[in-house]
């Protein structure tokens, strides 16, 4: 079994399993447990009685890898090399080692140090807040049980930036990754990142996951994460519905140009952020089936871009 969903159990959190997966909920949605991102195959009798015994509102996952952009991906390193990295991001990694130092750092420090930094991340964010104190210390402070790893990036005695990994047998996923804006101009990221892929790439063998695009969240971490030796991994997206919930978003993905005429609130995010993931989910359901138009799409990329986006299905 997989560390961080054996330590998930462990921690008495819910976690069920189906088809030969864990589960766990996630901003009321059901996603697989581990980390490591993998295909996935459930009947709709599997995934109803999950929706039943979990009591999620939908369940989500993806069930094949194309080497053709696609609205839907993940964030992925399997080979890190700094001299071949571009010049201009080995000078940013540079550059950033003579401002500020990356060294392993105590949960329970974080848990009392890091909230300022933790905040002061999401004024680069649109249409997201940060979770409170409480919050943020239970993040920090039931890690040491776990198989987790912090990382934080100084600038002589100020917190900059941090990084919360889970560490399995065969992968590294980032969890958590916040910089301070404040002090991102002294390359503050890329020398933290450049820390990470060299302790886990590099040194262990181990592939670094940075986790799904964001549907809810507006950021950019994955464009800079595409500059500092990632590659996007695009796939397709599988979403599940309560039977309740599925009737009420197809009516509004028939309105949806209707909401944007409400004024901005939490809710009327909530709601866009499910009718994108539906979009997202419709448009990869048409590629699958229109085969020929996805054939043609990946030989193009294949032709074009080699493996930079992702492997074949297998």
């Amino acid at each position: 079994m997989d560390s961080y969903v054996q330590w998930l159990k462990e921690a008495n959190q819910p976690v069920y399993e189906m088809a030969g997966t864990y589960w766990r909920v996630y901003q009321n949605a059901l996603v697989p447990a581990c980390p490591k991102p993998e295909p996935t195959r459930l009947s709709m009798r599997q995934a109803n009685e999950l929706l039943t015994r979990s009591r999620a509102v939908l369940l989500r996952y993806f069930t094949r890898t194309v080497r053709y952009p696609t609205p839907f991906w993940y964030t992925a390193c399997a080979e890190y090399s700094f001299p071949r990295l571009p010049s201009k991001v080995r000078g940013s990694i540079r550059r950033g080692f003579k401002s500020c130092r990356v060294e392993r750092v105590d949960p329970a420090w974080l848990a009392d140090n890091g909230y300022p930094c933790y905040v002061a991340a999401f004024s680069r964010y649109r249409n997201s807040q940060p979770e409170t104190k409480q919050k943020f210390d239970e993040m920090c402070r039931v890690s040491p049980e776990g198989p987790f790893e912090f990382w934080g990036v100084f600038v002589g005695d100020r917190l900059a930036g941090f990084a919360k990994s889970a560490v399995g047998s065969d992968y590294s996923a980032t969890l958590v990754l916040k910089l301070d804006p404040n002090f991102m101009h002294l390359s503050t990221g890329p020398a933290l990142q450049h820390t990470l892929l060299n302790a886990y790439v590099s040194e262990q063998a181990k592939p670094v996951y940075a986790g799904f695009r964001s549907i809810a969240h507006d950021t950019n971490t994955h464009d800079f994460l595409m500059k500092s030796g990632y590659s996007r991994v695009y796939c397709d997206l599988k979403v599940v519905y309560r039977p309740s919930l599925q009737a009420f978003i197809h009516l509004l993905y028939k309105c949806r140009s209707v909401l944007n005429r409400f004024p901005e609130s939490p809710t009327k995010r909530s709601i866009q952020a499910l009718l994108t993931q539906e979009e997202i989910r419709r448009s990869a359901e048409w590629d699958r089936k229109h085969a020929i138009r996805s054939s043609l799409l990946e030989r193009i990329a294949c032709s074009v871009w080699g493996n930079r986006y992702g492997v074949r299905e297998k």
